[in-house]
């Protein structure tokens, strides 16, 4: 399903099997933004105590989608207007997010061009077109490169696919450290 809300009354096994998790989106982006680690983790162990398990681990996790800002841009990279130190620091800040989102339960979504860089405001400036090379487009392969080892850090590490969440080991305004177990494997 699509919801923007805490939709807990929706999974009890006769409607919704899962949705796209607009909550995890506002709480990362707002930590990756410079939002204290507090706020994060408390709006997430909220989410985690009002979903069944099943429903927890299948949540679509997004940072950007059809209906709200590309993640670059909530981050500062307005396209046209930021500076080259500021499209840098945006990066650096999606990168955060995208490592957040590749360690926790869920299923990771990417939204098509947010690994090479497309930026965008409120709908429908999010929904420009991918930057394809050969059509002169110019994709950031250095942020794609970034995409691809975050992805396979979880694609490598299946403790970072289905391990399960422990409660957080250290919270402090600035930093989060979480860990998840599967078995005899853990991951910080």
């Amino acid at each position: 399903s699509e919801t923007w809300f805490d939709a807990s009354k929706f999974f009890l096994g006769d409607e919704f099997d899962s949705t796209m998790n607009y909550i995890f989106r506002d709480a990362v982006l707002d930590y990756a933004n410079g939002g204290d680690a507090h706020r994060l983790v408390a709006n997430l162990e909220e989410m985690r105590e009002a979903y069944p398990p099943q429903t927890f681990d299948a949540l679509m996790n997004l940072l950007s989608t059809h209906d709200t800002a590309r993640s670059l841009h909530v981050f500062g990279d307005v396209a046209g207007e930021a500076s080259p130190e500021q499209v840098a620091l945006a990066k650096r800040k999606l990168l955060l997010a995208v490592f957040f989102q590749m360690t926790y339960p869920g299923a990771p979504a990417i939204f098509y061009g947010d690994e090479v860089g497309v930026t965008g405001g409120p709908d429908p400036m999010n929904r420009g077109t991918y930057p394809w090379a050969d059509l002169g487009g110019h994709p950031d392969n250095a942020l794609l490169a970034d995409f691809r080892r975050l992805t396979r850090l979880r694609h490598d590490l299946p403790v970072l696919r289905h391990g399960t969440l422990e409660a957080p080991l250290y919270v402090d305004a600035h930093v989060v450290v979480l860990a998840r177990r599967d078995a005899d494997t853990v991951a910080i």
